[in-house]
Formats: structure tokens, sequence, C-alpha cells
């Protein structure tokens, strides 16, 4: 999980400006949100699989992580296709918000009682689904109440989302420590506040202001048909997924392992991996902060998408390269920051570039940004599942190099679609 590219609708010309307080609002509901699952997928999973299963660690991990992802990959495009069709008096994004961060609370919960493989993958999944269907009802906010004019500051703040939120769940298990349900139940309780505060705050118009339904969400028969028509025929939304496609599967053969790069080449504990990953969040929190808000106004000003998203790909893969060569620390938060740092240019640029190009925004936006979503989350299904082949070249399932440098490999291809793509500057 890492961070979703979410961000990707028209809103309509006639949308008024929103509050700042709205800003603020969403914001938190965001970072909740995306809190209380990438706590697990950066941090307490890990631990979790380490101390139930120290023989198998890697590859449990990434059996857990790769079909919990694929659980998500399917609930963020179905949740927020039905979130379009929901017409009730609470409006269609409000009840799959605040109901799926319910659900995802229980099912963390369970992950803190869970001892079996087979019941962590259980709870791992139903978590992710009922998480990403309050993210896909989340970002559908966007096209259906932000104004084109605020945007892009918009688009700024949610590619920010992930890296507080891993910052976050660093400060929330340093304080509350690696307790079995802890770890993952305080996190995600501070998810269902915050989204609870902007669900109370933020007002939905009644079902006879929203257009009209092609199909109602009870006909499921046309509701099928209508979720088969998907934007790829677009040449443009084709090549962006493939460029995020390429670019978060290189992301997640790096960040899903940097635990155990910590524990397993630089010989850290447990406690010294979660002060080592709390100092480097930190940091690269920082920078990207400052690097995602920066890019955004810059982008906007030059009116200018492919040279910024061309180029944090060329700095994420530096990074990369700065890992394979690095056997202390101080070399790891270096080579973590240039790596957050590309990450930051890319995730703010990235998503005005694909708002430019999404297809069907009025009527079918919480549907096209879950598939577009699906870019994000296909990697972290492919990578936990193809990441052991190359650790375990040579036979000690600790091979970091070939890793890291597959990664590159396939950062780099991403800039082939960006290259091919028409119709944005």
């Amino acid at each position: 999980m890492v961070e979703s590219s979410a961000a990707h609708a028209l809103p309509p010309t006639s949308v008024a400006r929103v509050s700042r307080l709205f800003i603020l609002l969403y914001w938190l509901a965001d970072i909740g949100i995306f809190l209380a699952v990438m706590t697990p997928v950066s941090i307490t999973m890990a631990i979790r699989v380490a101390d139930l299963f120290p023989d198998h660690k890697a590859a449990y991990l990434g059996i857990i992580l790769g079909i919990g992802s694929l659980g998500a990959m399917i609930a963020n495009p179905v949740c927020g296709y039905l979130s379009d069709l929901t017409r009730t008096r609470w409006g269609r994004r409000r009840p799959w918000i605040l109901g799926g961060m319910c659900m995802a609370t229980l099912a963390l919960w369970g992950l803190g009682v869970a001892t079996s493989l087979l019941s962590l993958i259980l709870f791992w999944c139903l978590a992710q689904t009922a998480i990403n269907a309050a993210l896909a009802s989340l970002v559908a906010v966007i096209p259906d109440q932000v104004p084109k004019q605020q945007r892009g500051f918009v688009s700024a703040l949610h590619s920010m989302s992930t890296t507080l939120a891993i910052m976050a769940g660093v400060v929330v298990i340093n304080v509350v420590g690696t307790a079995q349900v802890s770890m993952f139940l305080i996190p995600a309780l501070i998810g269902l506040a915050c989204a609870l505060v902007f669900v109370c705050f933020f007002k939905e118009p009644l079902p006879d202001a929203l257009p009209p339904q092609e199909h109602p969400l009870l006909d499921m028969k046309s509701a099928i048909l209508r979720f088969r028509r998907h934007p790829f025929s677009h040449s443009a939304f084709s090549l962006a997924w493939l460029n995020t496609f390429l670019l978060f599967f290189g992301s997640s053969m790096v960040g899903a392992y940097q635990v155990y790069f910590l524990t397993d080449r630089l010989g850290f504990n447990a406690v010294e991996v979660a002060r080592g990953i709390f100092i480097s969040t930190a940091v690269t929190g920082a920078c990207v902060v400052m690097a995602s808000s920066l890019t955004g106004w810059l982008s906007d000003r030059m009116d200018r998408r492919k040279p910024f998203v061309m180029g944090a790909i060329l700095i994420f893969a530096v990074g990369v390269l700065m890992l394979i060569l690095t056997h202390n620390y101080w070399g790891f938060l270096l080579a973590v920051t240039t790596t957050s740092l590309g990450s930051a240019i890319y995730a703010a640029v990235d998503q005005a570039m694909v708002i430019d190009v999404l297809p069907d925004h009025e009527t079918s936006a919480g549907k096209n940004m879950g598939i577009f979503n699906m870019a994000v989350m296909a990697p972290q299904v492919v990578s936990p599942i193809i990441a052991p082949w190359f650790l375990d070249i040579g036979g000690a399932g600790n091979n970091f190099n070939a890793l890291f440098s597959a990664a590159i490999v396939v950062v780099l291809a991403s800039l082939v679609p960006i290259f091919c793509m028409r119709g944005v500057r």
C-alpha cells in the first residue's frame, strides 16, 4: 500500500470552491485511512510474521501481502462503481467511507489475535477489501466536490498522505509498542476517527440532485454490463496506467523489504528497526512534503507534466542504486531519502497528468478511478510473489542486490509509456 495515485477525475466546471476546513478534514481522513493500512504494510505485518514464522518470514510475508493486495485490487473499482450507483439520504460516498472503516477496524483487530498463516491471510484480505471500499469512495469525493482551480492543491496534499501516514504509523508503534493487538488496532481506530469527523462534516447532494442512474444498483444484470465498459479504449489512459504500474512495481520491490534489509544486511534488532524506520520516515517525510507542494505548484505554473514525471523516475532509480551500494545506516538513509524524493515528485505530477486523461469523469468517476488504482495495487500482488525469487539467488534468501537491480530495470521501463503518450505536455 503504499501510497494511492487516486485523485484522477475532472470535476464539473460548475462545482463551487470548497472551504479550507473541507480540504483539511478531507486530508486528515485520507491520512487516517492510509494510516490504518500502511502501518501493517510497512512495519507491523513484517514484525508479526517474523514472530510467528521466523524461518519463513520473507516468503510468508510475500504471500500475505500479495493475496491481500489482490483483494484490494478487486475491491477498489467494484466498490467505487457501487458507490457511483448508490442513492441514499446519507449520500452515495459517506456510507461506503464509514462502513468500510468500521469493517476494517474489526479485521485489523483480528490480525492482532491471529496465529496461523491462513487466519492472517483471511483477516488481511478482509481489511484490504474494507479499506479500499472506503478509499474508493473518499477519492471519488474529489471529482464530486472539488473544482478545477483547487485540483492541483488537493492532489498535492493527497500525494503526501501515504508518506505522512507511514510517519504517523511509526510514531504510533513507538508509543504503543509491538504488542500483538495494539499495533494493529490503534492505527485502525485513529483512521476510523478521522473518517468519522470528515463524514459528519461532509455534505452530499440528496438523491434527486444527483445525475440520473442509467442502471439502478438493484438491477444487477444492467449494472454488471455497465461495469464491463472499461476506459482502456483511450490510449492516453492506457499509457498512463502502464506507466504507473511499472513505477509502483519497482517501488514495491524496494519498499516491502526495507525491514529485512535493516535486519539481514545491517544487523538491526527489532528495537533498532523501529527506531531506524522512524528516523528515515521523518527525514524522507519532510522531503516529500516540500517536494510535493513545490512540484505541483511548479508544474501548474509551467503547464508541463512529462518532464517532471520523467525526472522523478530517474531520481527514484538513482536512489535504488544507492541502496545497492550501501552497507551502513547513513547510506540507507540517504538512499531512501532519494527514492522518496522521486516518489513525491512523481505522485504530485502524475495525479495532475491522469486527471487530464481520465474518461467518463462525470458518470463513472468512482469506477474509473478504481480501475486506475489497480495500477497502484496490482504491483502489490505481483511483486511479493516475484521478489523472493531474486532474494533467493545464491540460496541465502537475502540477495538484496539482485532484488534492487531488478527494481531499477522495471522503474526505468516506466519511461517508455511516457514517451509514447500524446496530448499531454
